[in-house]
């Protein structure tokens, strides 16, 4: 079991990658249509909607992931060592209180979007959308500071 444990995170985020590849390279490259709203001609990538929904898929993953191992890590640790167990937690602890800051740096201000109408762009709706993206930076920050960390890291230990 702990060797899936350590092993499953690793394949998970080539895929990802992979993945991810692939739909920002079908945004840059597969095409774009003009729109006509609201008399102005607008140029718009034709997988616009698949980029935005790819972000929010890639942003659950990474939070439920993220909990499921912890959670598995702190058991099997708790078990062994109930002090490391503790030690373990505090990364849940830590994506909480990262959610709950990118919640409230989210505004629920009505996002004004050219030719669309509707109410999903305000209130609660709106600041989900800014929390999502705020996770998003803040997770991309973290993991390029890991890389950097864990690569000086090792420098500085051999």
């Amino acid at each position: 079991m702990r060797k899936f444990v350590k092993i499953f995170p690793k394949i998970l985020m080539w895929v990802l990658f992979g993945l991810s590849l692939i739909v920002v390279g079908l945004f840059f490259l597969g095409g774009s249509h003009s729109e006509i709203i609201n008399g102005e001609e607008l140029n718009a990538p034709d997988y616009t909607n698949t980029l935005i929904v790819w972000c929010y898929i890639l942003s659950a993953i990474a939070i439920s992931v993220t909990i499921v191992v912890t959670l598995i890590r702190f058991v099997m640790n708790f078990k062994d060592d109930p002090k490391k167990g503790l030690k373990s937690l505090a990364i849940i602890v830590s994506l909480i209180v990262v959610i709950l800051i990118s919640w409230n740096l989210g505004s629920p201000e009505k996002v004004e979007i050219i030719g669309y109408e509707g109410t999903a762009n305000e209130g609660v709706m709106a600041q989900f959308s800014d929390m999502c993206l705020y996770v998003m930076y803040i997770l991309c920050a973290g993991t390029v500071l890991a890389m950097f960390g864990s690569a000086l890291y090792s420098k500085l230990r051999d």
